[in-house]
């Protein structure tokens, strides 16, 4: 079993600072759409990201593992929040992955390394709402 800790420092009107131990903060806030700063990660940020980034470290070591080289990985996330019986909740995260590589002929090794991805990471598997993910190849 891992622990990751964190913690929050409330700075002032809407607007936090999320420290984890050995690495800088992080200045959060409430989103836009409820009184908060245009210019700050939010929690709703975070999460979309944290879905984005979890879907490519795992990509990462399935392709190294696969023995897939690529030029470049991208991705661009989308998280949707609407409101559910229980209030506002996400009801969907959609990533589109765009992977640019080394040798044409392991477009079905990197597809593959991706979806294996999505399915294990521990933040997908975690949510209660969907993750859709679309895979471009090149």
């Amino acid at each position: 079993m891992w622990v990751y800790k964190t913690s929050i420092d409330w700075t002032e009107g809407k607007k936090g600072e999320a420290n984890c131990d050995g690495k800088p903060g992080l200045e959060v806030a409430t989103p836009p759409e409820f009184g908060g700063p245009e210019d700050i990660w939010t929690p709703e940020d975070l999460l979309t990201s944290a879905v984005e980034s979890c879907i490519m470290a795992s990509s990462l070591f399935f392709l190294d593992r696969g023995k897939v080289s690529f030029r470049s990985y991208k991705s661009k996330a989308a998280g949707h929040l609407e409101k559910g019986p229980i209030g506002l909740v996400f009801s969907r995260i959609a990533v589109e992955v765009t992977l640019e590589l080394e040798d044409p002929s392991q477009a079905d090794a990197a597809h593959k390394a991706v979806v294996q991805a999505e399915k294990t990471c521990p933040l997908s598997n975690s949510l209660s709402c969907p993750v859709e993910l679309s895979i471009n190849v090149r």
